[in-house]
């Protein structure tokens, strides 16, 4: 007799050697692959697992009319659907989930037409499961609904090894979650956890992907209407007909139930009576659920008493699902009341804009049938259609405006809200601009975010400058794993200034070979409403021709400073012709150990060629001598009559000197600034104005 604990060590051993999921057919599936990660991170876990599948293979209960068709369920397990969507062909209706319910009763139950085509070997043991599948009607705060609830969230693009994406589930002791995506990164169309893994609540679900769920809509009527029943039987504990690797066909394998031949398993089908493989004269179960084959037709008794072994089970809480009161809490054997919409926008709660722009803004409604919508937005904001399910909001005004839709039916409204802030979308750079960071503090309109953490930040380096002593710099040696940093410009009118350029500096050093440090620049064009990313350089690449490798705290030598020339990306032709874009500089510490050494930026110029020749050029403006005792000379060429003036400030950007405004003609000038050697020594910065466009000249004062 086959028995699952005695081959769970030789079973661990296959599945730590598995390295990616197999798919096939549209009908792969993750369940290994996860399961080996999990272990992997958790190798401590493995002997809980181990006793949890040793209860689950000991308790297992006698079978009740488990041949007879026409046998009435024994249990009934609530569901809810979670349908993560960005209102694309994800977002499937409910016709499409009602009709996959339909599917898994119709499988459990042993009501699937297609089983005449069983092969004799296997007819007189085809399983009514009797299990009974029914979505909620009363959710976890005791709402009603109608089981199917819509979330309008990116994690549509489902990351398999982030568990902390399950943030929808309901206690999975009272209801089976499953949750529906548009992709997932890793070769599978479906996966779930086999209990007793220990894996966090939360994540104790079922993922599929939108195209595997029923027979309509984006499902197929073939194979892949099968998958939620393949994975279901995850969930209540059966193993892949093979075992638990998740490689079909390599290795004849073991699955711990006793009518379920060995095999290694098929991705394809032949003649089933064909199937003899692993020994000799032994047909092999092709036509299994838990196979991998196009032609699933059936679960054995064996199967099926494993299944009533769990959900009868404490292991992992599945036996509180069937208990009348959790029936009676989760709505199955009450009568459903009429529902109340709920409602969502596909806008975040807050999001930015400029003045004068408008915003597409989706309606999504689920839980019941809406029959009228209404918006409103507030601060002189124009609404488009009031009535629609959805419009266009105009963002007349700068500030907070608060956009709101109500969606009602006869039994009541519900209302979605979101706050949009619209900022005055002039540029603050609308000519040649150099940032050197010399100030004590940060720029004006510069601005510091840091989304995850407080520990680290970009900041003032006061002994690290490309020319002059200051940069900016993200102190690496202090951020934790995946902590982000970011560091936001002012605004830059690039339309108005045909050909203008935006350089930077920058120096890094990797902390260790196998950091993977993260540095991209972004861009916006609706002052920071949403980001897209221009730049993502090959990190070790800045490394190596810069700082390199080093693993003792990173400051930069003249040489190790690298000029990068971002207008030069393909990316960032599409902001050549905009009046204001806004870039900020992403920096990521290391997913896995964090606490990297330092990067660095400096000298970040917007550089316009309107109006003055070579303007932007070290030739075409100097101050000299610098470092200077005694006085300065600014020198600068003109091709056109411009207004000048000049401006010196000390370290902490007070005003201590100041020339008016003069109109030079065309040719060759110079401004000698006398009488500095009374200012105490030190960096100062000299801004001079052409026609308004400021070039920023650190001074040192000896």
């Amino acid at each position: 007799m086959k028995t699952y604990n005695i081959h769970l060590h030789f079973i661990l051993l296959i599945l730590f050697s598995v390295t990616r999921g197999y798919t096939q057919s549209g009908s792969g599936c993750g369940q290994a692959e996860v399961m080996q990660l999990w272990l992997k991170n958790h190798p401590e876990l493995i002997p809980a697992f181990e006793q949890a599948q040793q209860q689950l293979s000991s308790t297992a209960p006698t079978l009740q009319q488990a041949k007879t068709t026409a046998a009435a369920p024994l249990y009934t397990i609530p569901v809810v659907f979670h349908i993560l969507h960005l209102g694309g062909a994800e977002n499937i209706s409910d016709a499409q989930v009602i009709d996959q319910i339909s599917i898994l009763n119709r499988d459990y139950q042993k009501k699937n037409a297609d089983t005449i085509s069983v092969t004799p070997s296997y007819t007189n043991n085809i399983a009514n499961v009797q299990f009974a599948f029914q979505l909620a009607s009363i959710d976890p705060n005791g709402n009603c609904t109608n089981g199917i609830i819509r979330h309008y969230d990116p994690n549509t693009n489902w990351d398999a090894n982030n568990l902390g994406l399950f943030a929808y589930t309901w206690p999975r002791d009272k209801y089976l979650n499953i949750y529906v995506v548009k992709t997932m990164n890793i070769q599978a169309t479906a996966y779930t956890f086999l209990p007793g893994l220990a894996i966090p609540p939360s994540a104790d679900a079922i993922v599929t992907l939108h195209n595997m769920v029923g027979s309509i809509g984006t499902g197929n009527p073939g194979t892949t209407s099968r998958v939620l029943t393949h994975e279901v039987g995850h969930w209540f504990n059966l193993a892949h007909i093979w075992g638990v690797s998740n490689q079909p066909g390599i290795t004849c394998g073991d699955d711990g139930v006793t009518d379920t031949p060995i095999t290694k398993g098929f991705s394809v089908c032949t003649n089933p009576a064909g199937a003899i493989v692993c020994n000799p004269g032994i047909i092999e179960n092709m036509q299994n659920y838990m196979d991998y084959s196009p032609c699933k037709l059936m679960f054995t008794n064996g199967q099926s008493q494993r299944m009533h072994t769990c959900i009868t089970g404490t292991v992992n809480s599945r036996n509180n699902l069937i208990t009348p009161a959790n029936l009676l809490a989760t709505g199955i054997t009450t009568t459903a009341a009429n529902c109340i919409p709920q409602v969502q926008l596909s806008i975040p709660a807050t999001r930015t804009v400029c003045v004068g722009n408008s915003l597409s803004i989706q309606s999504f409604s689920a839980n019941a049938t809406v029959t009228s919508y209404s918006w409103s937005a507030s601060n002189g904001a124009t609404i488009a259609n009031p009535s629609a399910v959805n419009t266009s909001v105009t963002f007349n005004n700068p500030g907070q405006s608060v956009v709101s839709c109500v969606a009602a039916n006869g039994n009541g409204s519900a209302t979605a809200v979101c706050t949009v802030i619209a900022v005055n979308s002039v540029a603050q750079y609308t000519g040649s601009t150099t940032e050197s960071f010399e100030s004590a503090a940060l720029p004006a309109n510069w601005t510091i975010l840091n989304p995850n953490t407080l520990m680290a930040s970009w900041n003032i380096a006061t002994n690290a400058g490309s020319q002059g002593a200051q940069s900016m710099y993200v102190n690496g040696e202090s951020a934790p794993n995946n902590s982000i940093e970011i560091l936001e410009t002012p605004g830059m009118d690039f339309l108005n200034n045909p050909g203008a350029t935006f350089t930077y500096k920058y120096a890094y050093a990797k902390q260790s070979n196998s950091h993977a440090d993260i540095f991209k620049v972004q861009a916006s064009k609706d002052c920071g409403g949403s980001w897209q990313d221009i730049f993502v350089p090959n990190m070790s690449s800045y490394a190596s021709g810069s700082g390199g490798v080093s693993s003792t705290l990173f400051v930069p030598t003249a040489a190790q400073w690298k000029l990068q020339n971002l207008t030069a990306n393909l990316n960032f032709y599409n902001l050549l012709s905009e009046p204001h874009v806004t870039l900020r500089f992403y920096f990521q510490e290391d997913a896995t150990t964090g606490y990297g050494n330092r990067f660095y930026l400096d000298d970040i110029n917007f550089t316009t060629p309107n109006g003055i020749t070579s303007l932007s050029q070290d030739l075409g403006y100097s101050v000299f001598p610098n470092p200077s005792s005694k006085d300065l000379t600014l020198a600068f060429q003109l091709s056109t009559p411009t207004l000048v003036h000049w401006e010196l400030q000390n370290s902490c950007g007070q005003s201590i000197a100041q020339s008016p405004e003069i109109s030079y003609n065309d040719g060759a000038h110079s401004i000698h600034l006398e009488n500095i050697k009374s200012l105490s020594p030190g960096i100062y910065l000299l801004n001079t104005f052409f026609n308004g466009i400021k070039i920023v000249r650190k001074v040192i004062i000896e």
